[in-house]
């Protein structure tokens, strides 16, 4: 649960007005104040990991030193700026964003610009029929948890290790999968700026959430199998790794001003998502 958050969002985090706030005698005793935001994936991370059988994780209100990392060239650059603010934005230290699940840092930084900036957010979308840009308003309180535990039709088998067995269907080979972490989100980061990887965004998804084929995890072994898999086999891990991955998301109905397309969409998570206009 969030600590008294609720209220603040249905309020669109309204300052408190001069006269209301506590007098504080010395400015250096003033503390950021934290919130207590629901992990999408209930905690089920590995034994030893500080987040194990935890389904809450106390968060900072993002500062004005988390601003100046988000405009920061080098990490901007690098691909680093969110992943650094993450890592201010949790309150014990000994968590880093990179050994979060993605949709556990979803949640993070979907309550972090909350708290910051309002539960609205203002954007502009592209239609999927015509092109055309126009605006569009995401309440940032109407999210949907998944807590990827809906796999029951695929006849998952969930290890100790807080992995996933899953036989495919033609070849049947039993693949080990997990979800993807912050980490792997970096790397694939990194692999985009080559253009040429661009062209393999599936294998190489694969790739990453991929532990092991029959038991053999050498990369070796893992990327020839990916890379050799038949699209029958390739959908059904696909299918299989969304149903077992925890995520927090924001959809709403858009419709086209142009051409009267209409649909349910997914919240852009654009350069102005921590930058708001207003």
């Amino acid at each position: 649960m969030r600590r008294n958050n609720e209220d603040r969002l249905m309020d669109g985090h309204k300052p408190q007005k001069t006269e209301d706030a506590p007098q504080m005698a010395n400015p250096m005793d003033f503390v950021t104040p934290t919130e207590f935001v629901e992990l999408p994936s209930k905690g089920r991370y590995p034994t030893g990991h500080p987040l194990s059988g935890q389904d809450t994780i106390e968060i900072k209100y993002m500062t004005a030193k988390d601003e100046d990392l988000l405009t920061n060239r080098s990490l901007l650059r690098k691909g680093l700026a969110i992943d650094r603010v993450v890592d201010n934005l949790i309150k014990d230290k000994s968590i880093r964003g990179e050994s979060l699940y993605i949709g556990d840092r979803n949640a993070i930084l979907i309550y972090a610009r909350a708290s910051a900036y309002g539960n609205i957010y203002k954007t502009k979308v592209t239609c999927p029929s015509c092109a055309i840009t126009s605006k569009q308003n995401f309440d940032l309180n109407e999210h949907e948890s998944y807590h990827g535990d809906e796999y029951q039709e695929f006849g998952i088998e969930m290890t100790k290790n807080m992995t996933f067995k899953t036989t495919l269907p033609l070849s049947k080979i039993v693949a080990e999968i997990r979800p993807l972490l912050g980490v792997d989100e970096q790397q694939m980061v990194k692999k985009n700026k080559n253009d040429k990887l661009l062209d393999n965004l599936i294998t190489n998804q694969m790739k990453q959430f991929v532990v092991s084929f029959n038991g053999h995890d050498s990369k070796k072994i893992i990327n020839h199998v990916i890379d050799n898999m038949t699209a029958m086999d390739s959908k059904h891990l696909r299918n299989v790794f969304k149903a077992i991955s925890p995520d927090l998301q924001i959809k709403d109905t858009f419709e086209c001003s142009e051409c009267g397309h209409e649909e349910v969409m997914t919240v852009p998570f654009g350069a102005d998502f921590f930058w708001p206009n207003e």
